[in-house]
Order: structure tokens, then C-alpha cells, then sequence
């Protein structure tokens, strides 16, 4: 059994495991499917599936990700439901997430074409991940 720490303790323990080559516990894909299904006729928001990294937190490694572009914000479980970062609950400004997170090969759907691809696979993978 873990112990779930806040704060300090919290970045401590995510930087490790993303030094360690594991993904941190997330629902970045569910958390970017629900808002596709839920907002299934808006061609202007984006669903993003690529990969994201920071030489600071994740020593150069590379992490397949999955977020909402919508109206300049990236918004994604962590963020917007974890609360993680200065833009908990609100979402990140574009420019500062892709400054960040430096994201690449990117697979970007809207919501219709993410949620036609789950009736198709039955996965909310991102279908062009590999």
C-alpha cells in the first residue's frame, strides 16, 4: 500500500517514477475521450494524442500523452481534474504547454473523428500510436 502525498512530496515521488521510465498513474486517455464524446459536433476543439517530455522532470524521456485543445488551452486529466500545475482547473495556455511539455509526433482528431474511431476499434487509444 502507497501513501499519497501532496505538495513537494507529491513532485518528489512524480519525478522519480518518471525518472524510472514509468508513466505516473493518469487518465489522460478516458479524461480526452469523455470531452470528445461530450462535445462530439464541435469541429474547432481538438483531441491530441502524442508523446511529451521535460529535461527537468523526466530526464529527456519521452511519454505518451493525450489532451483537449480548445479556444488557446490545453486541458488534460492531470491538470484539469488532479489539479496539477499553476493551471489546475482552468488549463494550460497553448504556448506554455508545447513550450513545456516540447510535444511530438502528434495524431490530432476532432471529436467526432475521435469518437468514430472508438466505434470502429473499440479503443480510445490513440489509433495511430505505436
Amino acid at each position: 500500500m502507497h501513501i499519497v502525498k501532496t505538495g513537494a512530496d507529491c513532485m518528489i515521488k512524480l519525478k522519480s517514477l518518471l525518472i524510472e521510465g514509468t508513466i505516473a498513474c493518469g487518465e489522460c486517455l478516458s479524461y480526452a475521450w469523455k470531452t470528445a464524446a461530450k462535445n462530439y459536433n464541435n469541429p474547432k476543439m481538438k483531441i491530441v494524442y502524442g508523446e511529451v517530455g521535460n529535461k527537468w522532470l523526466s530526464g529527456g524521456k519521452r511519454f505518451k500523452h493525450a489532451w483537449v485543445e480548445d479556444k488557446g488551452k490545453v486541458m488534460d486529466w492531470q491538470t484539469m481534474e488532479l489539479g496539477m500545475s499553476k493551471y489546475a482547473k482552468k488549463g494550460w495556455p497553448k504556448s506554455q504547454f508545447y513550450k513545456f511539455y516540447s510535444p511530438k509526433d502528434l495524431n490530432i482528431y476532432t471529436p467526432k473523428e475521435a469518437i468514430d474511431n472508438f466505434r470502429k476499434t473499440k479503443s480510445i487509444m490513440g489509433w495511430d500510436w505505436k
